[in-house]
């Protein structure tokens, strides 16, 4: 036996038109929204992009300002008004006295300073031009003197 099915019938030539024209009246109805949507995210977005680079301007000019009182402290006449400032009588090591390091802590090679130190360690006689005055001992020396003392105990 044969079920009754129901044919579908055929839809009207203004009814087919009218679907069509509701679909593409709601697809553009969606686009408009999506591009308001989006412009409205890409100018928050733009917005802190802006406030984050202005940030970075002023962080940049502090950086740029501090290095520079920065390296003005580190001048000769800077320090030796400071650690008179402080009560310190203390004033820079020469340029002999200074032994440059790497950063495992080992010196680098070839100083003259070095190999001055180096003979007076193992008792080499310096001569008296290269010996500090007591109004001037580095950190080093008394650093050294320290050491040798706690050798001999």
């Amino acid at each position: 036996m044969r079920k009754n099915r129901k044919v579908p019938k055929k839809m009207s030539v203004v009814a087919a038109n009218t679907m069509r024209f509701g679909a593409i009246i709601v697809f553009f109805f969606v686009m408009v929204i999506l591009n308001l949507l989006s412009s409205s995210s890409c100018t928050m977005l733009l917005k802190e992009k802006g406030a984050k680079e202005r940030e970075l301007a002023k962080l940049e000019e502090s950086r740029t300002q501090e290095a520079t009182r920065w390296e003005e402290m580190k001048t000769t006449e800077k320090i030796e008004v400071a650690l008179l400032r402080h009560g310190l009588s203390m004033k820079l090591p020469r340029p002999d006295q200074c032994v440059r390091m790497r950063a495992d802590g080992t010196p680098y090679p070839n100083q003259l300073s070095l190999k001055r130190a180096r003979q007076t360690a193992f008792g080499a006689p310096q001569p008296a031009s290269y010996r500090p005055h007591r109004s001037t001992v580095s950190v080093s020396s008394i650093k050294t003197a320290r050491h040798r003392r706690r050798k001999a105990n």
